[in-house]
């Protein structure tokens, strides 16, 4: 009896640990993907929402079905001499958002924020956010962190 629960507590650690393992290699493909197409610009139209509902400090790009989603602090290209930092944005009410390994949900007003720890140099920042209704948009930002300045 121990002996099968041993096994069976093994199989599902295992399963775990593939899991993870593959969900991190998608993640890590879709952040090469969206590198190649900013190099390759193959995205040609850029979107921001409207003024008076967002900051104009960050670029969102827009893809078919996609979703608004607006990095608002830090700005892209900033260097900070902390190594905390906390990312704000926009999309839309109640969106899943995930900013690269951390996942948080969009308040009804659309906001969300993060807390993140940089290394030291440049650090892309990636957000992806997707809707009940399939829809997904992404936006991407780097920030340096300096600890030197």
């Amino acid at each position: 009896m121990k002996q099968s629960f041993v096994t069976i507590l093994s199989i599902f650690v295992l399963l775990c640990i593939g899991f993870g393992i593959a969900g991190f290699i998608l993640f890590n493909k879709r952040l090469a993907e969206s590198k190649k197409i900013k190099e390759f610009g193959e995205i040609t139209t850029q979107r921001t929402l409207p003024t008076e509902t967002m900051s104009s400090q960050s670029t969102t790009s827009a893809l078919e079905n996609s979703l608004k989603v607006q990095i608002t602090s830090p700005s892209d290209q900033s260097t900070v001499t902390s190594p905390s930092i906390t990312l704000r944005g926009k999309t839309v009410a109640q969106a899943e958002v995930f900013v690269n390994e951390k996942e948080t949900i969009a308040d009804a007003g659309g906001n969300f924020s993060v807390n993140l720890i940089l290394e030291e140099g440049d650090n892309p920042i990636m957000v992806v956010a997707n809707d009940q209704s399939g829809n997904v948009g992404e936006s991407e930002i780097t920030v340096t962190y300096d600890m030197n300045e």
